[in-house]
């Protein structure tokens, strides 16, 4: 497992949406946290709690947000200016942060990349021309 920390964070209840997410899949590690920006909460507040977030662990940690320009990502980002030992990405989904959690990297930095590549390639159109012609025996399995 990873040993480099997280915190995600994103509007809404997207941080806890991509925690009970996981939940489902895999156990998440002790070294991450889940910090939304609620309606009407402050830039100021934000910045608090992910800053209490990040204060919990030693050593580098990942800042995951949402969206690249939003409120999330820019306190994340002043952060970052502030801090030494973190790394910002924002627009990765849910399939690289499962991937990522069996990893280890060497730094935040080399974390922060990987998780970009594999964003990229889980990106993919549904070709309809893939399909291969099913049989009445063919059966399928609930989720994944």
């Amino acid at each position: 497992m990873n040993r480099i920390n997280v915190v995600v964070t994103g509007h809404g209840t997207f941080a806890t949406g991509i925690q009970g997410a996981l939940n489902l899949l895999v156990k998440v590690p002790d070294n991450w946290q889940f910090v939304d920006f609620s309606s009407g909460m402050s830039d100021e507040k934000l910045k608090e709690n992910l800053d209490k977030a990040i204060n919990t662990f030693d050593g580098e940690t990942l800042l995951f947000t949402d969206l690249v320009g939003g409120t999330p990502y820019k306190v994340a980002a002043t952060l970052a200016t502030e801090k030494s030992g973190l790394a910002v990405v924002s627009g990765c989904n849910l399939g690289s942060l499962l991937e990522t959690l069996f990893k280890n990297y060497s730094d935040v930095d080399a974390f922060a990349n990987d998780l970009i590549d594999i964003s990229k390639k889980g990106t993919q159109i549904f070709d309809v021309t893939d399909i291969k012609p099913t049989t009445s025996t063919d059966t399928y399995s609930d989720g994944i």
